[in-house]
Parts: structure tokens; C-alpha cells; sequence
């Protein structure tokens, strides 16, 4: 199955739900990802998600959702969830739950944060992670209920490592991982590496490239069109087979102050062989400009496609 996350659609974050499944079945894709229910209805009218399921069955597309942020400890990065419980997350969680499932939608991936919600926030990293694991605990009855499972992405914010721990907590029958190898750059981690260490609970693969390059004091990680970058996509795809496929054209730009004493001893460990592959990713590219827009990622949409249909 190859499908697309709805904003990497041209247009795609003012496309009704509609439209959006319309745009990809035009395309020759197998599924569309939604950014959240809100993206297919405001008001999470269980009417309007059921058409938009029922559109979905006509031009034989797959549906899948993103749930949110989910970080008890920073409540206004998850305000959304906590609307819809009227307040609390955990309820949040568990309606936004049972109305995917009522779509047929049992895999929603979530993040924890942004990037600087690790370093920044008032909120030690550990403790979030922390809260992050007794919530979705909390949730897990529901989750079984309705036969569901919520897939943690990795995202700049958290190393994989991390996302493993954290699984392996809650419980691999209702938390799985969403595996999205550009980000993995982010906390110095080589992509097919993080890939072996997630491949027994990966079973979402987000497509996309990037290369890095050195900047002042480190480097810094920027987009590129799929096969122009440096991820190893075929050794990755080897190692998640069964893993669902969706394009995802990614925006920001991050760097890494990677000859920075202060700003190494505030990163999770990674293995010496790990920042040599991402450090040997930067001497590669060198400090030449960078040739693709980064502020369009759509422009590189055409190419995905190109490279991931058959």
C-alpha cells in the first residue's frame, strides 16, 4: 500500500476530505492520511466522517488519521485531543479513538512535540516521556476494545531508542511505531540503524530525503527530492516489508551543533558508528548550496511519485 499524507497533496491543507481522497485516487495512490479527524470534519460529526469513509470505499482508497500531540506534560501542544475529551486528554484520546474505529481507521500515528520541547520546556524530557507512558497506559483498554493501535512516530524531538522503551512499556498489542527516517537524522541516528532497531513494531514508513550539510559550529539537515538525498531506501524497505507506505514532502530545515561540548552532553547516547554515518552524510555534501526549495516541499512530490508507484 502506497498512499499520502493529505498536506504533502498539492493544496492539500485547503482541501476539503473530500477533495483530498479525490487528488489521490488521481494520482494512482492506494490511500490517503488525514492530519487529524478534525481534517475531516471540524466538528467531528460522526455523519460527515462517515462520508468521507464512504468516499473513500468508492474510489477504493485506504484511510489512516494522525491522533495528535500527546504530551500530558505540556497540555496546550495537545489542546486539540483535550477539547475533544471536553478538558481531559485521556478522554480526548479515547473519543478520537472510537470515532476512527467507528471509519474503520485502527492505526492514528501521534508525536510527543517539537524539537524543543526536549531542551526548552519547563518540563525535564524524562518527565514527559514519562507522562506520556502512563497515559497512554491509561488508554490502553480502549485501544483493545476497538481493536486499535496507536503508531509513535519518530519524530525530531525523540530517539528511537526512546520510542522502543516506550512501546515495549505501554505494550506492543496496542503501541506500534510509525518509522519516518529523515527525522531520525535529527537526533544523529543513522536511518537504516534506527530502522533495524524499530523494525519489529513498525508498521507505518513515511517516504521522503534529505541530505546534510555543514553550516557553522555543525550541520544542518535539508529536504531533497526521494533518490537525491542520502537515505538508503532500498536497504530500509528490506527491513519493514509489510510496512504501510505513505509520502510525506517534509518542511523544516534542523540543525545540529555537532561541535558544540555543551550541546553534545544535552543529546541521548548514540553509537560512535551512528554520528560517523550522519557526520560522513555532511563531509559529502560540503557546504555547497543547497539546489531545492525548501520552501516548497510539494516541488518535490512529482519525483516521489515517480519513484514509489510502479
Amino acid at each position: 500500500m502506497i498512499g499520502i499524507i493529505k498536506s504533502s497533496l498539492p493544496d492539500g491543507r485547503s482541501l476539503s476530505a473530500a477533495e483530498a481522497l479525490q487528488a489521490a485516487a488521481k494520482l494512482g495512490l492506494q490511500g490517503l492520511l488525514f492530519n487529524s479527524l478534525f481534517d475531516v470534519s471540524p466538528t467531528l460529526d460522526p455523519a460527515e466522517l462517515a462520508a468521507a469513509r464512504a468516499e473513500a470505499d468508492r474510489l477504493g482508497l485506504e484511510i489512516s488519521s494522525m491522533l495528535g500531540i500527546v504530551n500530558p506534560a505540556l497540555p496546550a501542544r495537545s489542546q486539540p485531543i483535550v477539547d475533544a475529551g471536553g478538558g481531559d486528554i485521556q478522554a480526548g484520546i479515547e473519543r478520537l479513538v472510537e470515532l476512527a474505529a467507528g471509519i474503520g481507521i485502527h492505526d492514528m500515528f501521534l508525536i510527543i512535540g517539537m524539537i524543543e520541547d526536549r531542551f526548552e520546556a519547563d518540563v525535564s524530557w524524562q518527565a514527559q516521556l514519562d507522562g506520556v507512558t502512563e497515559l497512554l497506559g491509561r488508554c490502553a483498554p480502549v485501544l483493545r476494545r476497538h481493536g486499535a493501535k496507536l503508531l509513535l512516530k519518530t519524530h525530531e524531538e525523540i530517539a528511537t531508542s526512546e520510542i522502543v522503551a516506550l512501546v515495549e512499556q505501554v505494550g506492543t498489542d496496542v503501541l506500534g511505531v510509525a518509522f519516518d527516517p529523515v527525522n531520525v537524522l535529527c537526533r544523529l541516528e543513522d536511518p537504516v540503524a534506527a530502522a533495524k532497531r524499530v523494525a519489529p513494531f513498525a508498521t507505518q514508513l513515511y517516504v521522503d530525503d534529505a541530505v546534510m550539510r555543514f553550516q557553522e559550529n555543525g550541520i544542518r539537515r535539508f529536504l531533497a527530492p526521494l533518490g537525491e538525498g542520502f537515505v538508503a531506501w532500498d536497504a530500509i524497505r528490506l527491513l519493514l516489508p509489510d510496512a504501510k507506505v505513505w509520502i510525506e514532502m517534509h518542511a523544516g530545515q534542523f540543525a545540529m551543533a555537532v561541535f558544540d561540548r555543551d550541546w553534545l552532553k544535552q543529546q541521548p547516547p548514540v553509537a560512535v558508528e551512528e554520528f560517523a554515518s550522519v557526520l560522513a552524510m555532511a563531509a559529502k555534501f560540503g557546504t555547497r548550496e543547497v539546489p531545492w526549495d525548501q520552501a516548497a516541499p510539494v516541488a518535490r512530490l512529482t519525483q516521489a511519485l515517480r519513484r514509489c508507484l510502479p
